[in-house]
């Protein structure tokens, strides 16, 4: 029996593992169980007629990949700035993967449960289900984020069947 609770605590150490990454100023973290890889943007095919969102094709080691950038799909509209779209978080839903464009990748951080707010129960609407708290890290915050269900089925079958 003591075998199964080190493998519940070590399960448990892992979920609470975010990479960081930028978008814009502010930091946001996805859990590393969400991640396959980082990878350099690299040169994208435009697809014509597409969502506005959606920036086009890249090829990664042989496979092509949808890629979205993720400022325009969460509807982060930077004022001052743009900045260049460095990295592409490479993750995979509904069993296919997809890369999503970020300024930055900087780090992995460990946050234990009290370091987590769940955030204000007003602050909860349809465009922040992404979010599933705020990690605090070093007098820093880190918006926490689950995109396992960031694309509808409409959405999932545009990207995959182009």
């Amino acid at each position: 029996m003591q075998g199964s609770a080190t493998g519940k605590k070590a399960l448990s150490e892992v979920e609470q593992k975010y990479i960081v990454f930028s978008l814009g100023e502010e930091e946001y973290g996805l859990p590393v169980l969400q991640v396959h890889e980082i990878v350099r943007l690299s040169e994208i095919i435009k697809v014509p007629h597409s969502r506005e969102y959606f920036m086009g094709l890249m090829d990664i080691r042989g496979k092509v990949l949808p890629v979205i950038n993720l400022k325009k799909k969460l509807g982060i509209h930077l004022e001052d700035r743009e900045t260049v779209l460095d990295r592409a978080i490479i993750l995979e839903t509904a069993g296919r993967r997809v890369g999503l464009s970020v300024d930055r990748v900087s780090h992995v951080v460990r946050f234990a449960a009290e370091e987590i707010d769940s955030g204000p129960p007003t602050v909860k609407t349809v465009s922040t289900r992404f979010i599933t708290g705020v990690g605090k890290h070093k007098d820093r915050f880190v918006v926490l984020m689950n995109l396992e269900h960031l694309f509808s089925d409409e959405e999932l079958e545009e990207l995959f069947h182009q």
